[in-house]
């Protein structure tokens, strides 16, 4: 059905084109023989005009396909510019003699060569230069419309990526984790109102932070260990889990810089495993040691769940920097 409609729009758009040419070159013509004295009534003009546009309004649609065939576009650009000049005059010729031999038909004649000769000596050059215009505009258009869409498959790939690097940046989030902080909200709200809501907004910002990152971010250590402690306080909150810490760093590793969210993955198990328990497990211990070697941050983490768990462990080896200016 779209292409339907394409067609038909394309063929009103030629036939009216062409109708508003044939009308320009009536008033022309009829201006030019009153000018000269001659006496040729309006609608003998408008007759022969309309017939010769609606013979170009039939011929461009087969022009417009050569035009397509033969693309003044790398890489044959030079190639098919060739033929196309070659290739008018002939054309020209043809169009110029279909013309003279419709002449001969529209009068009830027979046609007659002297027409057709006529028709070509007068109209080949103008016809030349019609159809030179023809491929030119047939040119210009598919241009556009090739760069229109590949601005449009620009814009779709760009739109692709954000949505990957969104998607990538949520994905290092699990629902699990806002979902058990939501859950010890909830438990603390009953207890303590006044302090689920500045809980609220302590997740709120842990998850904003979350998100807003970029793949290709760099954040201080420090930083990242600051957002573990700040998730731990969040567990903290409201006295249902006791959970101690202990960071073994030098100031040298803490300001080396880092992909940001590169703890996210431990953040999100450890603060998972202290907060199981509905009332066996009450917190626990964190321990944290970092150390720069070779050009990598050794962050290895240690957690054990109350009130006599096994510890966990966790070491991860992150490509660093020199220390943020």
């Amino acid at each position: 059905m779209k292409r339907v409609t394409q067609l038909l729009l394309a063929t009103g758009c030629n036939l009216g084109i062409w109708l508003l040419v044939a009308l320009f070159g009536t008033s022309e013509f009829y201006r030019r023989s009153i000018v000269m004295g001659g006496g040729i009534a309006w609608d003998e003009i408008l007759t022969v005009q309309i017939c010769t546009a609606l013979i170009w309004a039939a011929f461009t649609p087969l022009v417009v396909l050569i035009a397509q065939r033969l693309p003044l576009r790398p890489p044959h650009l030079l190639r098919n510019a060739i033929a196309i000049v070659a290739f008018l005059p002939y054309l020209a010729v043809f169009r110029a003699a279909f013309g003279g031999a419709v002449l001969n038909l529209g009068e009830h004649q027979p046609i007659a060569w002297s027409m057709v000769h006529l028709s070509i000596g007068i109209r080949t050059h103008r016809d030349i230069a019609i159809l030179a215009a023809i491929f030119f505009l047939s040119n210009f258009v598919d241009a556009h419309r090739e760069a229109a869409e590949r601005e449009r498959q620009r814009m779709r790939a760009q739109t692709l990526l954000a949505r990957t690097e969104i998607d990538e940046l949520r994905a290092r989030l699990q629902p699990q984790f806002a979902l058990r902080m939501l859950r010890h909200i909830g438990d603390v709200l009953r207890d303590a109102p006044q302090i689920a809501e500045q809980l609220i907004v302590e997740l709120g910002a842990l998850l904003r932070r979350s998100i807003s990152r970029g793949a290709n971010e760099r954040i201080l250590l420090a930083d990242e260990l600051e957002h573990l402690d700040r998730c731990l306080d969040l567990c903290r909150a409201g006295g249902r889990f006791s959970v101690t810490t202990r960071y073994v760093a030098d100031e040298e590793v803490l300001a080396c810089s880092v992909p940001a969210l590169a703890l996210q993955p431990v953040i999100e198990s450890v603060v998972l495993d202290l907060t199981s328990g509905d009332g066996g497990s009450v917190g626990g211990s964190v321990e944290v040691r970092c150390e720069r070697e070779q050009g990598e941050a050794k962050v290895d983490v240690c957690w054990t769940i109350a009130p006599a768990g096994s510890p966990s462990r966790t070491t991860l080896r992150i490509p660093c920097a020199e220390a943020l200016a």
